[in-house]
């Protein structure tokens, strides 16, 4: 079975002025809210899996966050299961580890943004992803922003190297982590963490993959089509997706 772990428990700073009362996750995105454009998007995926998903203890209180993910996966494969946090984490792989008793096995997980869309054939990309019998893996963009994570290759699509919020190369991340077994992420992200290995006190989950590296673990990156990744990383992000739906 396949986990599909995805952190939303951080209050994005580029939400605070936004009108709308309602957290990140429950902003609307054309007609739909952003969540569930995340997990019918992920839905996609023709294998048996099981959604896991880190919100906010205020956001299930106050907004019923938890039962929209929870109707939003029904009758899914074997639906989600739903952890709810009272404090901010310090960053996305401390609260991937939050679920360490649900992915800290043998089976693959995916570790994806709560924030994006593919329009892209995820099926055939983890498929290609397993046929290289990639210990881990992860999508990529053209991009130098410094906002992203990126990866170094070598011979084609080997991943040597990765790094947060530094263009190491032209190889954005996209925020689709793949691991073979969720026990390689739960050991690479307690040692990444154990050396303090985060960014202005923030640990992600693309340092968490030079621990694999080091352990000579097989890391493949796969390039995304132009013009197929979507952020909401922002207001105005959703604003330019939004626009170019219209004909």
């Amino acid at each position: 079975m396949l986990n599909i772990l995805i952190p939303m428990g951080a209050q994005s700073v580029f939400f605070e002025q936004d009108p709308s009362p309602y957290p990140k996750p429950l902003a609307e995105i054309n007609g739909k809210p952003m969540v569930q454009h995340v997990i019918e998007n992920l839905q996609t995926l023709d294998r048996e899996k099981r959604f896991i998903f880190i919100l906010r203890d205020e956001d299930c209180s106050r907004y019923h966050l938890d039962s929209s993910v929870r109707l939003l996966c029904d009758g899914h494969s074997h639906g989600c299961q739903i952890i709810r946090t009272m404090r901010p984490t310090q960053g996305a792989a401390c609260s991937a580890l939050l679920a360490i008793d649900l992915i800290g096995n043998d089976e693959p997980l995916l570790i994806a943004n709560g924030d994006q869309l593919f329009d892209a054939d995820l099926n055939a990309l983890l498929r290609d992803i397993e046929a290289q019998q990639a210990d881990a893996a992860c999508l990529t963009f053209d991009s130098l922003h410094p906002r992203w994570s990126y990866v170094r290759l070598e011979n084609g699509n080997d991943i040597v190297e990765t790094a947060e919020k530094h263009p190491i190369s032209r190889h954005a991340i996209a925020g689709f982590y793949y691991f073979a077994r969720g026990s390689d992420f739960v050991q690479a992200a307690q040692r990444s963490i154990a050396k303090d290995a985060s960014v202005d006190g923030v640990f992600y989950i693309a340092p968490v993959m030079n621990e694999l590296i080091l352990q000579n673990k097989r890391l493949k990156a796969l390039p995304l089509p132009p013009g197929s990744y979507h952020t909401f990383y922002t207001p105005k992000k959703i604003e330019e997706y939004e626009n170019s739906l219209r004909p």
